[in-house]
């Protein structure tokens, strides 16, 4: 009789090689994907913050409930600012929590995409440094915001582009996709997160928006009971300015310029009374005012949307887009989102676009008049250090008792003006010497000085502008590659590109303890990178 038992637990012959060979199989197949399909890296700096965060501090402010991150490489560690209570005012030494340091984002890479597809505009990249291609830093992550082929000028934050020998005022602004702008906006203030103790604070606190006949002070939902009369919500700009300024670097301005933005979004959830309510928010700057109207028509429930821009100096030059769209009954909560946002004005309900882009068609010298209230002239002279003009908000409405909820303001990317250090413009070879001189202007910041970008060559600028390394601000290139690939300073050739940043699939970890580091990752931040 056969021993079955010895036959079942008798090795197969060879099993140690075919499990080495599929360890081998495993390896090369495993290695083939990274090289060529898709890479993990981590974010080891703030320049592209906040999209994606580097080594940072996790605070929390126990006045507003408000959890923030900062910027882990100025050594700071103190906190004493809650970014929803302005720069102004310190938190008691009671109101800080012990920061905790928490590594960078880690995202996974497309290596894949860009053989087969264009890279697009608005893209979030990950390519080499042309100026450290084997160091420390040799990977960097950044926006791409210049394409092959083309001159390109930043003005008042904006990127402006068009063709290689086109006037400084044929070029026409770009703007970014939906997808994109949504992921990009920056928090100003929101109505949840008031501060509890108010006496605590070493100033006043007094609430952004302001009006005769509102509740605001120190509450979350805002309300009006004047059912006819129109009451005026107005931005009173203290303690919170419509500014660049950033919670992520509040350490870290230390004499860095701190910039006026115009391009905006305001929001809430609305609840009206009764039938009939009129919403009219006003955004007045550059020298015009935009303004964002909800009109109810003679039809229950029916509004018209309407979105309209005119000279301050020639009201009767007004352009508008109009559209009847259908809102909730009275007491039901509906939410709005108004933009003005890359020369182009918008109104979204419930997270649909309901009336726009109603878009103007600026150029860079009409819109640097506007922006700057000077003449084109003067401004030249002034870069960087002229201001641009200060917008003011009101927010007016009429016809029901109404309660804001979830107020918000949000404010867009802006690409700050700047200059290149001295050492970095006497690196350049003297056949580019041309691209900063006489001025040390950053590449692409000066009307004087447009990039002009060759075939296979990107711009690339981080949304951390105050305080990322961005192309603009390199010196000339590695030897090697400027031998082998490139010698053209401020720019990113093709063959540097890496690939296309497609999701952060392990968030910033929060850390174990006080001071440690953790390995837990915030799965809330699971997202796309758009």
């Amino acid at each position: 009789m056969t021993d079955t038992t010895a036959i079942l637990h008798q090795p197969e012959e060879g099993s140690a090689i075919e499990t080495l060979q599929s360890l081998v199989v495993a390896f090369v197949l495993a290695m083939t994907f990274r090289g060529f399909v898709t890479e993990g890296f981590v974010i080891p700096t703030g320049s592209m913050a906040p999209t994606l965060m580097g080594q940072h501090y996790r605070m929390h402010s126990n006045q507003t409930g408000l959890n923030y991150a900062t910027d882990a490489h100025d050594n700071t560690k103190t906190g004493k600012y809650d970014p929803m209570l302005g720069r102004q005012t310190q938190l008691a030494p009671a109101d800080r929590n012990n920061p905790m340091q928490s590594m960078g984002d880690r995202i996974l890479v497309v290596k894949c995409m860009y053989p087969f597809f264009e890279p697009k505009r608005f893209d979030v990249v990950v390519f080499k440094n042309p100026t450290n291609p084997d160091g420390a830093d040799e990977n960097f992550i950044k926006r791409l915001v210049g394409l092959p082929n083309e001159k390109l000028l930043l003005v008042d934050g904006d990127v402006f582009a068009g063709e290689p020998d086109a006037d400084i005022n044929d070029l026409v602004i770009q703007r970014k996709p939906e997808h994109v702008q949504r992921a990009v906006w920056q928090p100003i203030y929101n109505s949840d997160y008031v501060p509890i103790r108010p006496e605590e604070l070493d100033s006043k606190y007094t609430a952004p928006w302001s009006g005769v006949g509102w509740e605001t002070q120190g509450l979350r939902s805002y309300r009006c009971e004047a059912p006819t009369e129109d009451a005026v919500l107005e931005w009173n700009g203290k303690p919170l300015t419509t500014t660049d300024w950033t919670a992520y670097d509040m350490m870290r301005y230390r004499g860095q310029a701190i910039i006026n933005v115009s391009d905006l979004r305001v929001s809430a959830a609305i609840t009206a009374d009764q039938v009939g309510l009129k919403s009219t928010l006003q955004l007045t700057t550059r020298g015009h005012r935009f303004e964002f109207i909800l009109q109810p028509t003679d039809a229950a429930r029916q509004y018209k949307a309407i979105v309209r821009m005119s000279q301050l100096d020639n009201p009767t030059s007004a352009t508008e887009k109009v559209q009847n769209i259908k809102l909730p009954a009275p007491s039901k909560v509906f939410n709005v989102e108004f933009w003005h946002v890359d020369q182009s004005l918008s109104i979204y309900v419930d997270n649909k676009l309901v009336v726009g882009p109603l878009e103007y068609d600026w150029r860079p010298k009409y819109r640097m008049e506007n922006s700057y209230d000077d003449a084109y002239e003067n401004i030249l002279r002034r870069l960087p250090s002229i201001p641009p003009t200060i917008p003011q908000l009101r927010w007016r409405f009429s016809g029901s008792p109404v309660t804001l909820h979830r107020v918000r303001l949000d404010r867009d990317l802006y690409y700050q003006p700047d200059k290149i250090k001295s050492s970095i413009k006497n690196s350049i070879a003297p056949e580019f010497a041309k691209l900063v001189e006489p001025r040390t202007w950053a590449y692409a910041t000066h009307p004087d000085k447009p990039a002009i970008i060759g075939p296979d060559q990107f711009l690339m600028l981080g949304d951390n502008s105050a305080f990322s390394s961005d192309s603009r601000l390199w010196g000339a290139p590695h030897k090697l590659v400027a031998e082998h690939i490139d010698p053209s300073p401020f720019l990113v050739n093709r063959k540097l590109l890496l690939g296309k940043a497609w999701v952060v699939y392990f968030p910033a970890p929060y850390p174990l303890r006080d001071g440690g580091r953790g390995a837990v990752p915030d799965f809330g931040r699971l997202r796309f990178i758009r």
